[in-house]
């Protein structure tokens, strides 16, 4: 257990490789810890690896429902909005092997855009309180996440002791099965409506086609960048999904709207300056001919994807030219023969209709939920949280460092996923302790960063950042006496002490 909770820590701090360890655990003071001084060497690479065989072998489900429960209640954590995404984790090198439960390395759907490497899909659900992981789950990289929400939500319904909980999740929640299902145990599920469903196409042509009614629902600061407002709009009127069974809200965001202009403008961009480096090479051997000159036109247009708001015309001119019989001409005077040879050049201008009909839509998004008393702006607020996941994730690989995987077995990658999700769960729970004792206590921003620059927001990762250099030090004489001193703590480190409710000799001494 103390090689287990080693690992965490590591991850948590700096993600050593195992044999890098033992080096790492004799700068550390093991008091904290409530263990000797005396027991760093023994933590050898050997150590840590025997210890994620015997995790292997371990119930880590049941392991898995205890770590969850406990944090549940020891901080309170509410259950009743839960947020699930899922990523695929890379590997480098050759991993054979199949673990007891059905996890190995496949090549699938890439998230990381290395479709040439072999991968493992992580799941992972937090809650809406503090963004803190309560579950996740471990696929081969070849599992279709559209095929893991059923099983997810049964985990979460057993973990909270019933279905009294708000499930989020991305499009691929979005099919009549999965939804049927969570309804049909008393469950609610919130989700985006992809794109290619009839009723979604069916409605932005409508839109396209002329302005809608729509109200203003909400406004916000702009995350990152509170002095832009952000504002929301709900399209007025009835709409479902699934005829008669489930409401769609058609939403409309400003910062969206603004996004979406700039993505397109830029592809119109791209796409003329593609045309433009074509039209010099027409009439060419390659391109002398109207079929590969199209063909080439609408490849330009497919990758931007600006074929309705670009008019391209290949213009032909035809020139006369006299060509010269092969040999000697019979006679004094040589024949001549006239053929018209065809001479092509692009000309293209921007659709303003077609542009004004898409400016209509830019900032669209609809949400679909399986709980009709819930109001429109609940549904909204509770969507916008989602993007706490996709930091989590963030985390998990560019902090925690968790690709490449770096074991030469698939069963010490499976276990030590585990170790990533506890680390996970308690960077989490350090972050919503902290900013939530800043704001109920009203304090000023910590000073973090350097030059003491505020953290309104403080992460795990920066207060950690800031207690890296303090040390203990102890001097010991010939006979065995020895003196223990310790660095002076910083108003930074006090404060953040005090959020926490932890004095100065729990800090050092962890009694």
């Amino acid at each position: 257990m103390n090689a287990l909770l080693l690992l965490v820590l590591n991850l948590a701090l700096s993600k050593d490789p195992l044999y890098e360890l033992s080096e790492w655990v004799a700068s550390l003071d093991l008091r904290s810890l409530d263990l000797p001084c005396d027991v760093s060497m023994r933590f050898t690479d050997d150590r840590f690896g025997r210890a994620l065989d015997q995790l292997y072998e371990a119930d880590r489900a049941s392991l898995q429902t205890r770590v969850a429960l406990s944090a549940l209640r020891n901080f309170g954590i509410r259950f009743d909005q839960i947020h699930n995404d899922s990523t695929s984790i890379k590997a480098c090198g050759h991993i054979p092997g199949r673990t007891k439960t059905g996890v190995e390395l496949r090549r699938g759907y890439s998230k990381d855009h290395r479709p040439d490497l072999k991968q493992l899909l992580f799941t992972l659900s937090l809650s809406a309180d503090g963004a803190a992981p309560i579950h996740y789950h471990v696929y081969p990289g070849n599992r279709n996440d559209s095929t893991t929400h059923i099983d997810t939500w049964n985990d979460l319904r057993d973990l909270h002791g019933s279905a009294q909980f708000l499930y989020v999740a991305d499009c691929k929640l979005c099919t009549q099965d999965q939804l049927a299902h969570i309804v049909a145990q008393g469950g609610q599920a919130l989700t985006i409506v992809p794109g290619n469903l009839t009723p979604v196409r069916e409605f932005i042509q409508r839109l396209r086609a002329g302005p809608l009614g729509k109200k203003l629902v909400w406004r916000r600061p702009k995350p990152n960048e509170e002095s832009v407002t952000e504002y929301f709009s709900l399209f007025t009127g009835r709409y479902e999904l699934f005829p008669g069974r489930y409401p769609l809200y058609w939403f409309l965001s400003s910062e969206k709207r603004h996004r979406d202009q700039a993505a397109r403008q830029e592809h119109l961009r791209q796409a003329e300056k593609a045309l433009a480096q074509l039209a010099p090479k027409l009439n060419t051997p390659r391109l002398s001919r109207q079929a590969p000159i199209q063909k080439a036109v609408q490849a330009i247009l497919d990758k931007y994807q600006v074929e309705p708001f670009i008019n391209v015309r290949l213009a032909t001119r035809y020139n006369r030219v006299r060509l010269r019989p092969r040999g000697r001409p019979p006679g004094e005077k040589a024949r001549y023969r006239i053929r018209q040879k065809a001479h092509y050049h692009l000309e293209w201008q921007q659709n303003p209709q077609a542009l004004k009909a898409e400016r209509r839509v830019d900032g669209l998004f609809p949400l679909l939920c399986t709980n009709p008393a819930l109001e429109p702006v609940e549904v909204l607020k509770a969507w916008k949280y989602q993007p706490r996941l996709e930091k989590r994730f963030e985390q998990l690989k560019h902090v925690h460092g968790v690709a490449p995987l770096l074991f030469k077995k698939v069963q010490r990658v499976e276990a030590n996923l585990f170790i990533f999700f506890v680390a996970l769960m308690a960077q989490a729970l350090l972050e919503r302790q902290l900013r939530q004792a800043l704001s109920q206590q009203k304090r000023e921003p910590l000073k973090l960063y350097p030059e003491d620059r505020d953290a309104p927001h403080p992460t795990t990762s920066q207060v950690l950042k800031t207690f890296a250099g303090l040390s203990t030090y102890r001097i010991e004489d010939p006979q065995g006496d020895f003196q223990e001193f310790r660095d002076v703590l910083k108003p930074v480190h006090r404060s953040v002490l005090e959020l926490l409710a932890l004095s100065e000799l729990r800090f050092w001494t962890g009694t």
